[in-house]
């Protein structure tokens, strides 16, 4: 009992007395001489520059400054200790921040400092703010509250930092090719398509180039399809295109023209709506040619096997307009039908402006035999308040005027819709004609059905209507003038059935003309889910095209199961079809990527059709990846054809760094270069590795918009490190911008110090062209650097001295040299 009574008399006291003791502040502290079970006392310690989080040795460092989490500047940055608080400072002026976006009057204290002063305690002179420096990712986080910031728009890029980019030369390149043979026929057809989008940027101005060329056993021909010359107009937020060009689509038919345009680029905006390019969806009966027309001009020509197909890698001639899809199957029948271009109601937030302004003269890539008149058009939208928008448009010509105005409005709940009316007055021999067209167009998202509609486009016109290409066609297209459209339809519905419910898509397109009976039609169904890994799609299509008077209805079954029981990534794939007259078509195949990076994707397939003198089938193709390249090949037969098909898909880029090979580049991509750092793997991109130079392309990113890039640098070489391996880039669109991972070539070295009695724990520092390595001196006066030259001076430097050791190395073979060196 008096034991009990003792403890809890001493734990009373010592609750007691702790609730007297006057508050006090005290650092954390380790006694260095417990390190591994104590070092002899005679061993001198300085660990006190490492006594805070983030310390590390004073200097200057290349760092990405980011401002309340916005990057604001790549750039050197020196780094100091600010009275001996242990926490390495940024040495930042006034003038630095204000470019960074602080107001000069953001406080008193700010607005008093001279613009060239350095800022040692940002808290002092702006409340609130402060930062935060990780070393090892050389980044410098500056957080300051908005009430002392100029605004910014969310998700927009500082203007600052937009980047016209390199000057340079690139192509890109596709090329597909065929070899068929029929059987009981000694003769082999041949059949190849080339396509290169070629460009020059010099400055701020992009110099472009898209041709074509078809080849086969009836015709070769080169074709130029457009030359230009554009650049940015950021004071404008727009784009100024000498040459040939397309107009804009939002309100008229968008054609083709050779002179000049001025239009607004949305991408500017933080609120940006990319371009875009129409999806094709649908069937083949077996492995089949796609080709896809666009103003009678060949775009695109490519191979697929049987069964549904999606094409959604299209560079179309235009920013909209009618593309002619002929699917050729292997046994020769073919069937075309027309896939539009979807667009939504024309609406702009209130107070915005667009617009689009173009001169010069029609053009017609695909035909001789048309008008070319000269032409003015121009177009303006306009942002109102209560979600309405207003806009109209202008065609002028010698024998076609035109003018049109609209009304756009948000329902809410209800969607959004515009409505428009044009009127056209056309001149062709001698005769004028009148007429006038309606156009409805509506949009809804349903989030909690989960379903998006979209009634496209319906036009209404009266028969003596024409657009501005009817007009100048004339001759190459009669019929079209005579049978001028009377009414166009077309939907898009999209409904997410639910959690394990799949998703069901339909589209659908009609088109009438006047003097004229019937109509175009072409509907695509689709439902898609996932049971338990195992995926399968239902497909249905409909074509019926009233000039060739050629229908044709399609319904498939596809599944796609797991194999990685016995190859890893792979798919074992079924799928059955049948047409309107009955034929069934069934296939067994194997699907999947090799390789650890998944650079090779293989696909074989054997199939089995009735009703076709009950013909078996078959086709193997693989498609192999890398940062140079795409290589596509592949080999099908049936019981009258054998067929090799193999295509290509690439871009060379000539810059100030040297030529490098790549994947297929978009409008705007990015140049890494790591100097000497070759192999590193570019993460979250497909089999795109540095080559031998260290640079390598980066076929997308994105305008006006921040886009981080990273490399991968686990298996870096012994002898070069990366000082950073994280870049942002913001370009300007069609630009190609530079991504430079600065790299230190040197040596991995262990130098054993002496001369001075230098203490456990001191910094030592090393300078390679610019650069600098930093090591800690361990207990035997033993120092570790890497990136060393292969000579130089190492600075030591503790609480109360420093010395200077000059080092020479002789062995330029191993992959760590240990030498001597003295210090004083």
């Amino acid at each position: 009992m008096q034991k009990y009574f003792y403890k809890y008399t001493v734990l009373c006291v010592v609750i007691c007395s702790a609730l007297n003791i006057n508050h006090s502040l005290a650092d954390d502290y380790f006694d260095p001489s417990l390190i591994e079970g104590g070092l002899d006392s005679a061993t001198p310690i300085d660990l006190s520059v490492f006594s805070k989080k983030g310390g590390q040795l004073a200097g200057t460092y290349f760092t990405s400054i980011y401002l309340n989490q916005n990057l604001v500047k790549n750039t050197d940055v020196k780094y100091e200790y600010i009275d001996n608080k242990g926490i390495l400072t940024p040495l930042l002026t006034k003038k630095e921040y204000i470019e960074f976006g602080v107001r000069k009057d953001a406080t008193p204290n700010f607005s008093a400092l001279a613009d060239d002063e350095t800022i040692n305690e940002l808290s002092q002179v702006i409340p609130d703010a402060f930062f935060k420096y990780d070393f090892n990712q050389n980044k410098l986080d500056l957080s300051i509250p908005q009430i002392y910031m100029h605004r910014t728009i969310l998700g927009q890029a500082d203007e600052k930092l937009w980047d016209e980019g390199l000057n340079a030369f690139f192509t890109s390149y596709y090329y597909s090719g065929a070899t068929t043979k029929y059987r009981g026929q000694s003769e082999t057809i041949n059949n190849s398509y080339l396509n290169l989008n070629s460009g020059i940027n010099l400055g701020a101005w992009r110099l472009r180039n898209y041709s074509t060329y078809v080849h086969s056993s009836n015709i070769s021909k080169w074709s130029s399809l457009s030359n230009y010359l554009e650049r940015n107009i950021l004071s404008l937020k727009s784009r100024l295109t000498i040459g040939d060009s397309y107009t804009n689509s939002e309100m008229f038919d968008s054609f083709s023209f050779r002179g000049i345009k001025l239009t607004s680029d949305d991408a500017m905006l933080a609120s940006s709506q990319r371009g875009f390019a129409p999806v094709i969806r649908s069937i083949a009966k077996s492995n089949a040619e796609i080709t896809i027309r666009q103003n009678g001009v060949i775009i695109r020509q490519s191979y697929v096997p049987a069964g549904p197909f999606v094409i959604d890698d299209l560079y179309p001639t235009a920013t909209s307009g009618d593309m002619e899809i002929t699917i050729k199957e292997a046994d020769g029948s073919s069937r075309t039908f027309i896939q539009p271009f979807s667009s939504v109601p024309i609406m702009l937030r209130e107070g915005h402006f667009k617009y689009s302004l173009a001169a010069g003269e029609y053009r017609k890539v695909a035909a001789d035999n048309v008008k070319t008149p000269y032409f003015i058009q121009a177009t303006g939208i306009y942002g109102l308040p209560y979600d309405t928008t207003i806009y109209s448009g202008s065609i002028i010509s010698k024998d076609y005027q035109s003018l049109l105005v609209g009304l756009g409005k948000s329902l809410a709940d209800f969607g959004s819709v515009s409505f428009d009316v044009s009127m056209a007055k056309s001149t062709l021999e001698n005769q004028t004609d009148t007429g006038s067209s309606l156009r409805f167009q509506y949009s809804k998202d349903v989030l909690v059905t989960g379903t998006s509609f979209s009634f496209t486009s319906y036009r209404y016109s009266t028969a003596k209507y024409r657009d501005f290409s009817d007009v100048n066609d004339y001759t190459y297209n009669y019929w079209k003038y005579n049978q001028n459209r009377k009414d166009k339809f077309q939907f898009d519905i999209n409904q997410n059935l639910g959690e394990n419910l799949g998703n069901f898509h339909l589209t659908g397109y009609q088109e009438r003309y006047w003097n004229k009976k019937g109509q175009s039609q072409n509907i695509n169904a689709s439902y898609n889910n996932i049971y338990q890994g195992i995926s399968y799609a239902l497909n249905y299509s409909y074509t019926k095209d009233d000039a060739s008077r050629n229908n044709s209805k399609l319904f498939s079954l596809s599944l796609s199961i797991p194999f990685d029981v016995f190859f890893p990534t792979s798919n074992m794939n079924l799928s059955t079809s049948i047409d309107d007259n009955n034929k069934t078509r069934s296939s067994i195949g194997l699907s999947g990527y090799a390789f650890d990076d998944n650079s090779l994707y293989y696909n074989m397939q054997a199939a089995y059709a009735s009703k076709t003198n009950d013909s078996s089938s078959g086709s193997l193709s693989m498609n192999y990846r890398r940062s140079f390249g795409e290589y596509q090949v592949g080999y099908n037969y049936d019981k009258t054809t054998q067929q090799l098909n193999y295509s290509t898909n690439g871009s060379v880029v000539l810059h100030p760094y040297g030529l490098t090979f790549g994947q297929p580049i978009a409008e705007t991509f990015a140049l890494i270069r790591a100097k000497n750092a070759h192999d590193l793997p570019v993460m979250n991109y497909t089999s795109i590795n540095t080559d031998s130079q260290g640079n390598a392309i980066v076929p997308y990113v994105s305008p006006y918009e921040k886009n981080t890039l990273s490399l991968d640098t686990q298996n870096i070489g012994p002898k070069i490190d990366l000082i950073s391996n994280v870049k942002t880039v913001v370009p300007t669109r069609g630009a190609i911008v530079l991504a430079d991972y600065p790299t230190q070539i040197g040596y991995k070295i262990f130098v054993k110090l002496t001369g001075a009695n230098i203490p456990f724990g001191a910094l030592a520092t090393l300078k390679n062209e610019g650069y600098q390595s930093n090591g800690i001196v361990d207990d035997g006066q033993i120092l570790y650097l890497s990136g060393a030259p292969t000579e130089g001076a190492i600075q030591v430097t503790w609480s109360n001295g420093q010395c200077i050791a000059p080092y020479k190395l002789t062995n330029f073979d191993a992959d760590i040299n240990s030498l001597s060196a003295t210090c004083d």
